[in-house]
């Protein structure tokens, strides 16, 4: 018989163990210095003879949608002991956890997968993709030459808490699907104990400056001979080149990777040999419509259109419905009604399409919508389209 209820500040230590421990690991850091980080109400442990055999945690975290931006609840922790796997324990905490999210009127959930199989069942699709790069030193030129009238200065590690958080909010705050990292997300890198180690592979802030403003960032590190970009993120155009120029021409190197870049970021035209940049994809958040009318509600939409949308759901019944949407760039209702469908698919096909990671269309190419409405398609993809593409690079 299993138990599911929130874990007490006595129990705090044993919850995070029995977390590390399902995923392999000891647990490193002090639980005292992590405590003030979690909001123990929302928490769940599962418990079975009064062992904590699974668990799992929630934050309420902003999440830019296209248009606008809304408090969502960010799963982490996940976690189920080794000894209970495959015995319906994640499923039942799933299950209550969305519940939860439901009593307490937060309608969009997210969380980041250590294994792409897993939360498709819960109704959690696929909300945003990166891709990863490597190119060779000397493929690196770019098709025009243009002149930076900026500078590129190093930046303290200490001092990355002053400048660079404002620049990643300017540069980010259009991207649907973007986590704003909290200030002691910063903090902690500031303070990172790699920043006082010597010897190769430390990580290096610089920033392109202009007209003393800072307009972007990048943090970097050499392995051997390859340069690994963390991060890299602009306000312009100009701070774009600049950095990227910087990382690209790094001495006694002869290797570019970067970790986590948009579908749509500019780099790959800018480069002269675009074929020589080698590119891989991968899912980055994951995303669950938990109140899907209020959900639709809370983005905008790039064209004026009604749309009549039958959703399926067998986790959440509320959901299992037939609602008309009314949306535009100012704002959207979204009802229950009588009326005929023009398109039928499940709540996590929806929820991929919600953030812009996929079309209606290609979602119906790969059988997951059908359209009963003829036209419902393109209206739908020209509805939920969006300026940017999806792109989480930080957790939450």
């Amino acid at each position: 018989m299993l138990d599911m209820r929130p874990v007490t500040a006595d129990e705090f230590e044993t919850w995070l163990s029995a977390e590390s421990r399902a995923h392999g690991n000891r647990l490193a850091d002090d639980p005292e210095e992590l405590r003030p980080h979690f909001d123990l109400d929302r928490t769940v442990a599962v418990f079975e003879k009064g062992q904590i055999v699974g668990g799992s945690h929630s934050r309420r975290v902003e999440m830019t949608v296209p248009g606008a931006s809304t408090i969502i609840s960010g799963v982490c922790n996940v976690s189920v002991q080794p000894t209970h796997t495959r015995r319906g324990v994640m499923t039942q905490m799933m299950k209550h956890q969305l519940n939860d999210f439901h009593d307490r009127g937060e309608p969009v959930s997210a969380l980041f997968s250590t294994e792409s199989i897993i939360y498709g069942r819960f109704g959690y699709g696929i909300g945003s993709l990166y891709e990863r790069w490597s190119i060779e030193r000397s493929h690196t030129t770019f098709s025009q030459l243009k002149e930076s009238s900026g500078q590129i200065r190093f930046v303290d590690p200490s001092d990355i808490t002053k400048d660079l958080p404002e620049v990643y909010r300017r540069s980010t705050k259009d991207r649907p699907a973007m986590f704003q990292r909290e200030p002691h997300h910063w903090l902690r890198d500031s303070q990172s104990p790699e920043h006082t180690l010597g010897g190769p592979g430390g990580l290096f802030y610089i920033s392109y400056e202009e007209d003393k403003q800072v307009k972007g960032y990048a943090a970097y590190r050499t392995t051997g001979a390859t340069v690994v970009i963390n991060e890299l993120m602009a306000e312009t155009k100009e701070a774009s080149r600049a950095l990227w120029r910087f990382c690209f021409d790094v001495d006694r190197t002869s290797t570019i990777e970067a970790l986590k870049r948009p579908l749509d970021d500019p780099l790959p035209w800018i480069l002269a040999d675009p074929r020589r940049l080698e590119r891989s994809t991968r899912d980055g958040v994951w995303v669950r419509l938990v109140d899907v009318p209020v959900a639709l509600e809370l983005r905008r939409y790039l064209q004026e259109d009604s749309l009549v949308l039958k959703i399926e759901d067998e986790i959440c019944p509320w959901n299992q419905a037939v609602f008309e949407l009314q949306g535009s760039s100012e704002g959207a209702t979204c009802k229950p009604t009588g009326s005929s469908p023009d398109l039928s698919l499940n709540v996590r096909q929806l929820a991929s399409a919600y953030t812009g990671a996929v079309s209606f269309s290609t979602l119906a190419s790969a059988g997951f919508v059908e359209e009963i409405t003829s036209g419902a398609l393109l209206r739908a993809d020209c509805m939920f389209g969006s300026q940017y593409q999806p792109w989480s690079p930080h957790n939450f």
